[in-house]
């Protein structure tokens, strides 16, 4: 099998899970690039480094200092989290930060987590599996 992660062969035990487990973590690695991409955007947009309606950015800033520089900080923390789980679903390594890294697809306070809500459904429903779940280390 070609891709990131182990490449093991079709006679292989691990196979099935990996099989299993790569579509969603491919997706989930996608979703947190796009949120990662969306913050460092946001944060461009309210350091006027790119041009957008006022009205815009006068919803991204919030209603107090701190709420826009938390939000792009955060959205960066659950991107990398995310990225960082899907990456460790291809090397069968450490369920509970895939799990978490499933989570944080969803919770990030970005608008992507509508885009991550079914593949995190998806990852954390692979991983249920109990066939799969004992290939991790």
């Amino acid at each position: 099998m070609s891709g990131p992660g182990l490449n093991v062969s079709r006679n292989d035990p691990r196979w099935p899970a990996l099989k299993r487990l790569r579509p969603p973590a491919f997706m989930l690695m996608n979703v947190a690039l796009i949120n990662i991409a969306y913050a460092l955007a946001m944060a461009a947009v309210l350091a006027g480094y790119l041009p957008a309606p006022p009205e815009f950015v006068t919803s991204l800033r919030g209603q107090t200092d701190w709420e826009a520089p938390l939000k792009v900080v955060g959205a960066i923390a659950t991107g990398a989290l995310t990225f960082w789980g899907a990456w460790s679903a291809f090397n069968l390594r450490k369920w509970a930060l895939v799990v978490v890294g499933a989570a944080t697809a969803v919770i990030t306070p970005t608008p992507v987590c509508f885009v991550g809500f079914p593949f995190a459904v998806w990852m954390l429903w692979v991983l249920s599996m109990p066939e799969v779940r004992q290939h991790f280390t």
